[in-house]
């Protein structure tokens, strides 16, 4: 049931500190070594060796599906090159397939592995009832296939993001998609990455009445660049108010926002 390594070993010490025993006594059970050894785990001043990981399920009785979960846990939460990170986390998902109620919990995970899922849930409301899946496959740029718009429906429906009104037009639910930070921007990397690419492919499709693009070049110190990053949060938000309040939508759009380093100075002595 976890996502996060950290997660599972506080779930793990509230257990057995309700049982009685302190922190110490289940780091001396387990034979893990170290000042303060869970405590600099749990703040994320050092992180779970594979080596402590097989020492704590050892300790604590796991089984060795659960040990193996384990495992990937840490290596998932260790991992610093995004595709490494990308593999682990579906090795994660199947073994949480298998179960039924995290099968459930995960499906709205894959909202976001395909780019016109989004788009689909927020065209669908706009349309009238009995709108053939050509022809919305029409409306999308790029154009998609009718099982593309198929396969997308059945799937927003399922995972509760849609559902169908009595009127015959879909309607916007909201499900609760509860996941660590290190999770969603693993999910989020491809579904960004695809969006810029469909961009650069589809840019001459529009006139300049119907895309705005525009960029800027400036130098930023660690502060600015922060105030910039809570820039772009706050617009981001002021959009989705705008969003919100329209009564009378006719397109569906995909805003980006982008603040990456393009050089950085060389620190001294490399």
């Amino acid at each position: 049931m976890f996502f996060d390594y950290r997660e599972y070993i506080k779930a793990v010490l509230d257990l057995l500190q309700k049982s009685g025993k302190s922190l110490r006594s289940i780091q001396a059970e387990a034979g893990v070594q170290g000042s303060a050894f869970f405590a600099r785990i749990l703040d994320g001043s050092r992180p779970l060796s594979l080596e402590n990981g097989k020492i704590l399920a050892k300790s604590w009785n796991l089984d060795p599906e659960e040990e193996a979960y384990l495992t990937d846990l840490i290596r998932f939460g260790n991992e610093k090159n995004v595709d490494q990170r990308e593999a682990l986390l579906r090795k994660l998902l199947a073994v949480r397939e298998s179960k039924k109620e995290f099968a459930l919990q995960d499906s709205a995970l894959k909202f976001f592995s395909k780019w016109y899922y989004p788009v689909l849930r927020d065209l669908l409301p706009l349309l009238p009832a009995g709108t053939s899946v050509e022809k919305i496959g029409r409306m999308f740029t790029p154009t998609l296939r009718a099982p593309q718009v198929q396969s997308g429906i059945n799937y927003l429906t399922e995972a509760g993001f849609i559902q169908l009104g009595n009127d015959g037009v879909y309607q916007v639910t909201e499900p609760v998609v509860s996941t660590p930070p290190r999770v969603r921007s693993t999910i989020l990397r491809k579904y960004h990455l695809k969006n810029l690419e469909i961009n650069s492919e589809v840019y001459d499709e529009f006139t300049s009445d119907d895309r705005s693009m525009t960029s800027v070049t400036c130098s930023l110190s660690k502060e600015s660049f922060e105030k910039v990053r809570a820039e772009i949060a706050a617009m981001r938000e002021r959009i989705l108010a705008i969003a919100q309040a329209d009564t009378n939508p006719d397109r569906v759009c995909h805003v980006g926002f982008q603040l990456v380093p393009r050089a950085k100075k060389i620190k001294e002595g490399k």
